[in-house]
């Protein structure tokens, strides 16, 4: 019983000293020098190209850290401005370094891009050569040696111009009769319609001394058979990521619809 009461006391005793110790003292704010401050200067720096608060992340090692100097970014009114106070030697290393850095980034700089769309259709028997673009004999060349099909057949083609600094997604749509190429009867005509679509964040890619490559993170191509009646089905969906060099043909995908085959090549070109 004595031990408790010695410990209570002991608790007691050590609460009252902490309640009557007098509350810590703020320590005493330095003012700058005067000297000092007088010999810093202030400059405001526009920023055009790049975010002002990223910049000034990157430029406040090049600050004198001396009590009194400042870095501010500002936004207000559509102006992007940093404003510094500091010694003139350190003014100098900042707006050098502002001139360097504050250029637009190589997205920005990027042309558009047309992209080419063309659709084949293969069939067993030969066609004539002029079935075929000029531009794309080479492409029908290989696909002869790599498939069972003797004839090809330019179905369709699209252009579609793009921004590849905005991210969106294009795309683009069409229909041919389906009589032209063997699908629907006299009494039930039927039309193909062609669908592609873009996607995930187009972007332009360069590469020292290679030229210039498009990334397609999705491409999608749907092919559907349309009849009179109003019914319509399915013949075909290609699906695939895409990297193209500026002005290769690449053959993205290939199916079978009835008893022809189907062959999307796309090809991209950067225009100003």
């Amino acid at each position: 019983m004595t031990l408790i009461r010695t410990l209570a006391l002991a608790a007691l005793l050590a609460s009252a000293l902490v309640a009557q110790a007098p509350p810590a003292t703020p320590a005493p704010q330095v003012e700058p020098d005067p000297a000092i401050l007088k010999a810093m200067r202030s400059k405001v720096f526009v920023i055009q190209h790049r975010d002002p608060f990223r910049l000034q992340m990157s430029l406040e090692l090049l600050g004198s850290g001396t009590k009194g100097a400042r870095m501010n970014w500002s936004k207000d009114e559509g102006f992007n401005t940093i404003t510094v106070r500091d010694f003139p030697e350190n003014l100098a290393l900042i707006e050098e370094a502002i001139k360097r850095l504050d250029v637009p980034s190589a997205a920005s700089n990027a042309p558009d891009v047309e992209l080419h769309v063309q659709v084949l259709f293969a069939s067993k028997q030969p066609t004539a050569a002029s079935n075929v673009p000029e531009e794309l004999q080479e492409v029908v060349k290989s696909l002869k040696g790599a498939l069972a099909y003797r004839g090809y057949t330019l179905a369709a083609s699209f252009v579609q111009r793009c921004d590849t600094r905005s991210g969106r997604m294009i795309q683009g749509k069409g229909q041919i009769e389906g009589s032209t190429l063997g699908f629907g009867t006299a009494k039930d005509p039927s039309h193909l319609r062609l669908e592609w679509e873009a996607s995930g964040g187009l972007g332009m890619e360069q590469r020292l001394n290679a030229p210039a490559s498009l990334q397609i993170p999705k491409f999608q191509f749907f092919a559907t058979e349309e009849r009179s009646g109003g019914s319509s089905h399915s013949l075909a969906k290609i699906e695939t990521g895409v990297s193209l060099k500026e002005g290769e043909h690449v053959v993205v995908g290939t199916s079978v619809i009835k008893d022809q085959g189907l062959v999307i090549v796309l090809t991209a070109r950067r225009v100003n």
